[in-house]
C-alpha cells in the first residue's frame, strides 16, 4: 500500500461543532508513523550526543575541563 494514497483513509471523530477530537489510522499509515518516530528519536539522541561531545572538547581546548585518556574514555563508555 502506498501510504500517500492511503492518507484519505484517515478518519476524524468530530465533536457537534465539527472540531476534530480523535484519529482513526489504518494501521499500516500508524506502523509507518510509529517506526519514522523511533528512528527520529534515535537521530535526536545521537545528535545531542555530539553536541554534548562538542562542548566537552571545546571546554578541553580551553583548559576547562581534564582531557581523558583513551583507557578512561573506554571505561566510561562499558
Amino acid at each position: 500500500m502506498n501510504l500517500n494514497t492511503s492518507y484519505n483513509k484517515i478518519k476524524y471523530v468530530t465533536d457537534p461543532a465539527g472540531k476534530r477530537q480523535e484519529v482513526i489510522v489504518p494501521f499500516q499509515i500508524w506502523t509507518s508513523l510509529t517506526e519514522e518516530l523511533e528512528a527520529l528519536k534515535e537521530k535526536q539522541r545521537i545528535l545531542l550526543g555530539l553536541r554534548q561531545a562538542c562542548r566537552e572538547v571545546k571546554k578541553q581546548q580551553k583548559g576547562i575541563i581534564k582531557e581523558k585518556t583513551l583507557e578512561e574514555f573506554l571505561d566510561e563508555v562499558n
